[in-house]
């Protein structure tokens, strides 16, 4: 654990001003001529929570793009026949990760404008829609499903899903927070239990959260813990009160290492409370969340934005603009390529994925689909050293 009483800066502090890298990318799809339409609800607010990515890499071969439709209805559903179709639909593209080629189609109708697929390993991949969840295998055929109740579908919050995809961690909210593990393999739900866990991140076989804990005449102390499914916690980081921001929130991005989020600092830490390396931004560079890793857990892929207009006096809110993504190398320490939204003429990104042994990084933005050849790892000195595996 670390423990921050004195000063707030630990670790292998660095500006992510990489090399800007201006090559073109390796293909480029827009996803209206399979049939996006950038529907986006509004009003909606079911599950605001509940936003998977709309891409993943089933593997070093396939990227999966996912969206949804809303399909013309001439009659409304009757009661007496449940097997009319809904209007919504899921679709999910799988393209070959080199060449961009259309390999399939599937779409799963929906209750609710929510869903996607997450990848969860060796090619399988788990669709997750607003009445449960169902496996496939890499050949696209339905392994196993399982349905969520009425209940469980009208208090679902969330589905957490580990950086390999193996674990999910349903949450439940109504009127008190409960949550239920579910294996990606088997499907099968573990009982359930009540807790308040704020800023819950997964790996296959622990959790983490953030708790910041009042002492009379100290204040807040800020920490992050970690345990395993059935352990007790325990603490990796406390921040004493007046000594920094506090630990930041965390996220997975392995089974074995963290990453504690503050808007303009990036720690990046063991399971055991080592810090293995940090990143800080200037004060006008806000970093996003979630984190993108890849499924080896060697790379993850971060936003940062610019913050415009608002006013606090005038109570109006600002909008975000993309400022670039940054894909770090966890082994090596440092980021090693970066994705400059301004040169590119990107305002914004609606889904960012790293493949599985981070050679590659795909971007979505507006429906056009672009990937991009990564960098190898490199060294202080910036010559380029083989990415450990």
């Amino acid at each position: 654990m670390f423990i921050i009483t004195s000063s707030p800066g630990l670790g292998h502090s660095l500006k992510t001003k990489t090399a800007s890298d201006t090559r073109a990318p390796v293909w480029r799809i827009d996803l209206r001529s399979v049939g996006f339409t950038g529907l986006a609800p509004k009003q909606e607010t079911w599950g605001l929570h509940f936003r998977p990515n709309p891409l993943c890499f089933a593997d070093q071969q396939v990227l999966v793009a996912t969206f949804i439709t809303r399909e013309n209805v001439t009659a409304l559903a009757r009661r007496d026949q449940p097997d009319d179709p809904l209007p919504l639909r899921l679709h999910g593209t799988f393209l070959d990760a080199s060449t961009g080629k259309v390999q399939a189609s599937r779409e799963w109708p929906i209750t609710r404008p929510r869903g996607g697929i997450v990848a969860t390993g060796g090619g399988g991949f788990a669709v997750l829609v607003p009445a449960g969840l169902a496996s496939y295998s890499p050949s696209r055929e339905l392994l196993k499903d399982l349905k969520l109740s009425s209940e469980q579908q009208s208090h679902l919050w969330d589905i957490h899903s580990s950086p390999t995809g193996k674990s999910f961690l349903m949450e439940y909210h109504y009127p008190e927070a409960s949550f239920q593990w579910v294996d990606a393999n088997s499907l099968q739900p573990q009982p359930a239990w009540g807790e308040s866990m704020p800023g819950v991140s997964i790996s296959d076989s622990e959790l983490t959260i953030t708790r910041d804990t009042y002492i009379k005449s100290k204040g807040y102390i800020s920490e992050v813990l970690v345990r395993s499914r059935d352990g007790p916690w325990r603490a990796i980081c406390r921040v004493e009160p007046g000594m920094g921001e506090g630990c930041g929130i965390p996220q997975f991005v392995s089974n074995k290492v963290l990453a504690l989020w503050l808007p303009h600092e990036l720690k990046v830490a063991s399971t055991d409370g080592e810090v293995l390396s940090a990143i800080s931004l200037a004060e006008d560079d806000w970093i996003g969340r979630p984190l993108y890793p890849s499924a080896n857990g060697e790379r993850f892929a971060m936003t940062v934005w610019a913050h415009k207009g608002g006013s606090t006096l005038l109570d109006i809110s600002y909008h975000r603009m993309l400022k670039r993504i940054v894909v770090y190398d966890i082994p090596s320490g440092h980021p090693i390529y970066t994705f400059e939204a301004k040169k590119r003429q990107s305002k914004d990104v609606s889904g960012v994925a790293v493949s599985p042994d981070g050679s590659l990084l795909a971007i979505l933005t507006d429906g056009v689909l672009e990937v991009y050849q990564l960098p190898s790892s490199r060294d202080p000195s910036g010559s380029a050293v083989p990415t450990p595996k």
